[in-house]
């Protein structure tokens, strides 16, 4: 098992046979959170100590995992109240944080992650894989419940995971057989038996029919809610502090319940970068803080300290690239104390919005998007031709994504009011892995459904998904047993108030991130209110690369993906003889190189499991 992040769970379902699930978790640290009336565990793992709520009220058991706001006396109401799996449906968003959500009720079980996809829920089938009738276990990690089901890898799906962004559904499958992924904001119900799995919506994205100005202070609110609900106790904590408007929030938020809050600032020798600058300006009306600037050369390189990568997330991802200097901020925030490390990852996906909202809003607002479109032309310096084709173009997810799969798209999509993105097949992958992907693109292509019935509203909710799958797996790996990252802009909450609000006002080419600046106007800094840059660490990426590029040639050398038979090394290793651009080392080589570490990894992890 590819074990990085140390915290997991497994729920079960009130049969006997669940309970051999247990004794194939990681041994150290395991305990029964919650059982069943019967008396059979219902909820075990390793779990952090005062993030985990139970409580029993007749036929009910109901357990809280994470940050969550709930008292010992509000669960204990709730669980009063609940007569039926379905009476659940509005705990998700009762209380502040980000949590699991376990219910035993009458012997039925119901487990729910969140709406933004940080907290996951898979199932598979308990026994021998493929044996019918076997009854099915949830686990919070894709690897640990493949663990647990012996599940081999699937290698259509992992040739997947080497593509650049995946369209919605694909991001979402996991790469192992019979391990299946309950999709963000549904929950998995089992009868007793275990044998009858349903998956069924518990959140929908709210009509968006509020004011800027009212939706700020639902915002404003809802994060204050969810850093709060951090804060308490008196365990140290510490935050990211970059200067942009995002962890600027959840600093000065943080600060008004921790006035000694430690944060850090990377300070980058590129002057073109001014984020340091703004964090000094953010910090100096907070006397009481604890504020730490360090340089980004005492960080690892990007793309160093890879070869001897251990410790990957539950499934493939970029993140593993960022893993050595993830890893050093976690150093840091541990030198000084702190337990728990705030970050303001997730506000660009929930407070940019998505620019495909013109193609929504040219059917019942033309003239205005009209306006904006020219305006975002000029940014973006696209064609007139190719947006106005796309604004025009009526088709529906299931046919676009048919036309991507069996390549009838002649024409270049428009970056503005396309569905997503589809992604080309790289030259690296097999004859074999493009048959595979060809063969799971069109069979998806099948019962493809949106997000969303709008694109606009349909790429930012694809965009909110990706980005709590991406820092899930960041936290994961960073997560000790006493140590962890927490994201607030990804609570579910706080989506809500941002997605709430009407979106030709919350997403607007005049301004950057309007609803922050509404929701913060009164404590954040003049100085970053106005400000319209941001830092990308462009120069950073092309320095690491360039310094390390040899190094990670020779992993092609001995690729375990080119065992599997997934990609030809060669023409991979050719991009490691060449300087670094976005164009050639962005995207699906980034994806491939991450799937062939994490494949590596996870290879080497499970000999180890099995010939200790």
């Amino acid at each position: 098992m590819a074990d990085a992040g140390w915290h997991c769970f497994v729920a079960l379902p009130d049969d006997d046979g669940a309970a051999a699930a247990i004794g194939r978790l990681p041994t150290d640290g395991v305990r029964i959170l919650l059982r069943h009336r019967s008396g059979r565990p219902c909820v075990a793992g390793r779990l952090a100590e005062g993030r985990t709520l139970v409580a029993e009220r007749g036929d009910t058991r109901l357990a809280v995992i994470g940050h969550c706001s709930a008292t010992q006396d509000e669960l204990a109401a709730a669980a009063a109240r609940i007569d039926d799996l379905t009476d659940l449906d509005g705990l998700g968003l009762a209380w502040a944080g980000s949590y699991h959500l376990v219910a035993s009720v009458r012997g039925r079980l119901r487990v729910q992650g969140t709406a933004s996809g940080l907290r996951r829920v898979f199932h598979g089938e308990l026994g021998a894989y493929g044996e019918p009738g076997a009854l099915t276990i949830a686990a919070d990690r894709a690897d640990v419940l493949a663990a647990v089901l012996d599940a081999p890898l699937d290698p259509a799906l992992l040739a997947l995971r080497t593509l650049d962004a995946l369209p919605h559904p694909l991001g979402d499958l996991p790469p192992w057989r019979g391990v299946s992924a309950v999709p963000p904001g549904s929950y998995l119900a089992l009868d007793p038996d275990g044998r009858r799995p349903l998956v069924k919506r518990w959140w929908q994205a709210p009509e968006p029919v509020v004011s800027l100005t009212e939706g700020g202070q639902l915002l404003r609110q809802a994060l204050d809610d969810a850093v709060r609900v951090r804060t308490r106790g008196t365990q140290p904590i510490s935050a990211d502090l970059s200067g942009g408007m995002d962890s600027t929030s959840i600093v000065l938020l943080a600060a008004r319940h921790r006035p000694s809050l430690t944060t850090f600032t990377m300070e980058n020798d590129d002057q073109a970068d001014e984020d340091a600058q703004w964090a000094r300006q953010a910090a100096a009306g907070l006397p009481d803080l604890n504020h730490i600037v360090y340089s980004n050369r005492e960080l690892p390189q990007f793309f160093g300290g890879l070869m001897e990568l251990d410790g990957v997330p539950d499934e493939p991802s970029t993140a593993v690239l960022s893993a050595p200097r993830l890893r050093a901020v976690r150093g840091r925030a541990l030198a000084h104390g702190s337990r728990l490390h705030l970050d303001g990852l997730g506000g660009d996906q929930l407070l940019c919005g998505h620019p495909a909202y013109q193609h929504d809003l040219l059917r019942h607002r033309p003239l205005l998007a009209a306006q904006r479109l020219r305006v975002l032309n000029q940014l973006r310096r696209s064609s007139w031709r190719v947006e106005a084709r796309g604004l025009l173009d009526g088709r529906s997810y299931r046919r676009w994504f048919a036309d991507r799969a069996h390549g009838r798209a002649r024409r270049a999509p428009s970056p503005l009011s396309d569905w997503g993105h589809f992604p080309g097949l790289p030259v690296w992958l097999t004859p074999d892995a493009r048959d595979l992907v060809a063969r799971t693109l069109h069979d998806t292509a099948v019962t493809a459904e949106p997000l969303a019935p709008t694109r606009g509203r349909h790429n930012d909710l694809l965009a909110i998904q990706e980005a709590g799958r991406l820092v899930r797996q960041c936290h994961q790996l960073t997560e000790t047993q006493d140590f962890s990252h927490t994201s607030p802009f990804l609570d579910d909450r706080v989506i809500q108030a941002c997605l709430a609000v009407r979106p030709e006002e919350r997403v607007t080419p005049w301004e950057f991130k309007p609803l922050i600046k509404t929701a913060m106007a009164d404590i954040m800094p003049p100085g970053v209110l106005t400000r319209r840059t941001k830092g990308d660490g462009t120069t950073l990426v092309a320095e690491g690369f360039e310094k390390n590029r040899r190094e990670l040639a020779e992993l092609w050398d001995g690729s375990r993906l080119a065992a599997l038979g997934l990609i030809d090394p060669g023409p991979l290793r050719e991009l490691f003889d060449l300087s670094y651009t976005d164009s050639l080392h962005r995207g699906a080589m980034q994806s491939a190189l991450s799937c062939e570490l994490w494949a590596r990894a996870t290879a080497t992890q499970s000999a180890a499991a099995t010939h200790p």
